[in-house]
């Protein structure tokens, strides 16, 4: 897909959400950067790895009651022991508080720390940032999918709601992965030299 309109994603369908769309913009290398920027730099990876860490769990979990390796009675236990789900008892969704601290995430990426890394002035690096945003647009429409097919699934159980989460939860999965890819690598550098606390 080279285009996405990022006005109507409502209406796209979940296999065709992507952030592999049109070409990325690259990061020029940053002069003066150093070892401690790099490694200050590196910490938004670790904060990437937490989020993916529930995000594969749960992809584990759907892996096996598909293969019939787990009852969905067993399932429902081992989702009850996530993250994801401790987020439903607390956060009244399925998404919970994985989805708010994702929201979070994109939130302080857009209030705080793209607009201190637009004010260097830097072309490439604006570029970058911009890209970024569209793709936080894609993300929160796979998390609200996400979220409405999860409530779905909560009602009923049946093979059409299981495949739809399991769709979009996939969908989601790849997108965040190579957002996440592409942000670390263009922004790893910029991060640590012009906002090195995250």
């Amino acid at each position: 897909m080279s285009d996405l309109n990022l006005k109507n994603l409502s209406a796209v369908q979940t296999d065709n959400l992507t952030v592999e769309f049109g070409e990325r913009p690259k990061m020029a290398a940053l002069d003066g950067v150093t070892h401690e920027h790099r490694r200050a730099g590196a910490h938004l990876a670790a904060i990437h790895r937490m989020h993916l860490h529930d995000m594969n769990r749960m992809g584990a979990f759907l892996e096996h009651l598909k293969q019939g390796k787990m009852t969905p009675a067993e399932f429902s236990n081992r989702v009850k022991d996530t993250e994801l789900s401790k987020n439903m008892k607390m956060f009244g969704t399925l998404c919970g508080r994985e989805c708010q601290v994702l929201n979070f995430h994109h939130d302080a990426e857009e209030q705080m720390i793209f607009p201190e890394l637009e004010r260097q002035n830097i072309a490439a690096l604006s570029r970058v940032v911009e890209r970024l945003r569209q793709e936080h647009f894609v993300v929160h429409e796979l998390l609200r999918r996400l979220d409405v097919a999860a409530d779905k699934l909560l009602q009923d159980t049946s093979t059409g709601n299981f495949d739809e989460i399991t769709q979009v939860f996939e969908q989601l999965h790849k997108v965040v992965k190579s957002h996440f890819g592409y942000e670390e690598t263009e922004l790893r550098d910029a991060l640590g030299k012009y906002v090195p606390v995250i």
